[in-house]
């Protein structure tokens, strides 16, 4: 789940981590009174969206001029934020945080994700921040200082010193660096993260460590056992069709091909994808109705993915463990009963009951083609969404 800088923010402040004074501004407040109460003359005006490239994409502008923040303000709220992590749409700015400014020396890049494969936490650094890390890792990754934390041990004292020397930080720098260090951490495990990003921390003017920006992701399969985080969530930062899906318990990523897959299991669903692309088509959606799929989460899901109208073709791939293949051709015939059917529908059963839910579709459903292997089934898709 992602949640907003102001939001990312807030809990730093509760974890000690030192940021710059800010407001928020809301898009029905009154930002006449807001412009009037602030007494700086230079702010930095950042609208609160999910996605990064915000700066490049013109989502923060910085206003020397006071007169000008009413108009930069009321510009930007109400407006959507096209950036290269959104799609030609954009994402709506319901919310601004005005910041203030402040010298800055030198900015640096300081992360901690899950690395799964060692099963630990990953603290990730750079000297190269406020620029995209992903390119410095490509083009110069000697740049990039990688530690993991021992869940046992925690952050010792030899991370502090490593990074910070690696990072080229004086004496009392290096406190402060490890003060935020050993809270960024705390904030991490206690809240069931999976990401903390702040890029760039930087020195400021007076010689201090300040978190400039601020970006947090928690584990969605933790969120039960935090209910105050999962309050933070902004739906209207979300895809239509992935918030119906949330509600629906589906778990559905929407993608810019044409081509719907409907898949039990999240390994088979990258698995069709992947072939599906293989085979040199382009994949509308990841959709993954999960083990125990019922009639009734089939007959959603394929409202979902024909809802769409870049799709062209829809691909369903079941494999019948748990779930009865039988079930699923119900759902689907559920579905098709419930919306006019425009487009062609191919389907592959296997496993449990899937010579029933063949011959239940074949009887009763003439437009949906069966198909024998999860090859044969990619590129008849193909080949229909092309017809």
């Amino acid at each position: 789940m992602h949640i907003h800088e102001y939001q990312a923010k807030a809990l730093f402040r509760q974890f000690k981590i030192p940021v710059l004074t800010s407001k928020l501004v809301n898009l029905h407040d009154d930002i006449e009174s807001i412009c009037k109460e602030i007494s700086n003359k230079s702010w930095m005006v950042k609208a609160q969206v999910h996605a990064g490239g915000r700066g490049k994409a013109g989502g923060i502008i910085r206003v020397d001029d006071k007169s000008k923040l009413k108009s930069t303000i009321t510009n930007l709220l109400g407006s959507s934020l096209t950036t290269k992590q959104t799609n030609e749409s954009g994402l709506p700015i319901n919310s601004l945080l005005l910041e203030s400014t402040t010298d800055i020396k030198k900015e640096f890049y300081l992360a901690l994700l899950i690395d799964r494969s060692r099963k630990q936490v990953a603290v990730i650094a750079s000297a190269e921040g406020g620029v995209d890390i992903e390119l410095v890792a490509r083009r110069s990754p000697e740049k990039i200082i990688t530690k993991f934390i021992h869940p046992v041990t925690g952050i010792q004292a030899n991370h502090v010193r490593d990074i910070a020397y690696s990072l080229n930080l004086e004496s009392d720098q290096i406190k402060q660096f490890g003060n935020i260090l050993l809270n960024i951490y705390d904030l991490f495990v206690s809240n069931d993260c999976s990401l903390v990003e702040i890029n760039p921390l930087i020195i400021d003017g007076n010689e201090k460590l300040v978190a400039l920006d601020a970006k947090i992701n928690f584990d969605d399969n933790a969120l039960e056992r935090h209910p105050e985080i999962s309050k933070l969530f902004d739906q209207t930062q979300e895809n239509e069709s992935e918030a119906k899906a949330r509600e629906l318990g589906l778990n559905y990523v929407k993608l810019d091909g044409n081509i719907g897959c409907i898949v039990n299991g999240a390994g088979l669903a990258m698995a069709t994808m992947d072939l599906v692309k293989h085979h040199g088509g382009k994949p509308a959606n990841f959709l993954d109705v999960g083990g125990g799929a019922t009639q009734e989460k089939v007959s959603e899901a394929f409202k979902l993915v024909i809802s769409d109208k870049n799709v062209k073709s829809i691909f369903v791939n079941i494999f019948g463990g748990i779930v009865r293949c039988d079930l699923i051709a119900q759902g689907i015939l559920a579905a098709i009963q419930e919306i006019e059917l425009c487009i062609p529908v191919v389907v592959l059963l296997q496993g449990t009951n899937s010579t029933e839910g063949k011959d239940l579709l074949e009887s009763k459903a003439s437009k949906i083609i069966s198909a024998d292997s999860l090859s044969e089934g990619a590129q008849q898709s193909i080949k229909l969404s092309n017809a």
